[in-house]
């Protein structure tokens, strides 16, 4: 079993409870590279949220993930976190290029929840594009690693926090941001 390393900064430590049970849920699903020994756990201090960064294999990401995900998912399921993914731009044909040429992505940031879409328990809430590319180099053959920053346990707030944050993006294509 996978050993958590919660880091959390000292004035938080009495005020944040880890979802054990949910979090080994994701490595067993997963696999991430890092789970082999230690995972380490961090903390938004700002708003609580708890997340790892870590690397998962491409056919697991296609496989589990989605990018349909609702904002709020009781309250508003019909608005989506991501935009709409710009088929035709020069930057993404690059990107689809880059992964069938065994580029390994990062930076993709999820959440890990069952609450909702079982099936696909990896909500992606920040890289449509990237995750595109994957899922094209996947068909193609190529199974990379790709580094994702996943949350877990999020509150409704925490949820909307991390959407907005990993869709506000400088220095992309304003078509690109996902």
């Amino acid at each position: 079993m996978t050993t958590l390393k919660p880091v959390i900064p000292d004035d938080l430590k009495g005020t944040t409870t880890v979802p054990e049970a949910l979090i080994q849920d994701f490595l067993a699903t997963f696999d991430p590279s890092e789970s082999s020994d230690v995972l380490h756990l961090f903390v938004d201090a700002r708003t609580g949220a708890l997340y790892s960064e870590c690397h998962v294999r491409a056919s697991k990401l296609v496989a589990l993930s989605t990018t349909d995900v609702p904002l709020d998912p009781e309250e508003q399921p019909e608005y989506r976190a991501n935009r709409e993914v710009v088929a035709n731009h020069a930057a993404f044909s690059t990107m689809k290029e880059d992964a069938k040429q065994r580029r390994s992505f990062s930076n993709i940031v999820a959440e890990f929840t069952k609450e909702f879409d079982a099936d696909t328990p990896l909500k992606i809430i920040g890289g449509q594009h990237r995750i595109e590319s994957i899922k094209e180099a996947l068909a193609a053959g190529v199974d990379e690693l790709h580094g994702i920053k996943v949350y877990f346990g999020l509150s409704s707030e925490q949820r909307l926090d991390a959407q907005l944050i990993s869709n506000t993006v400088i220095a992309v294509p304003t078509d690109l941001y996902d």
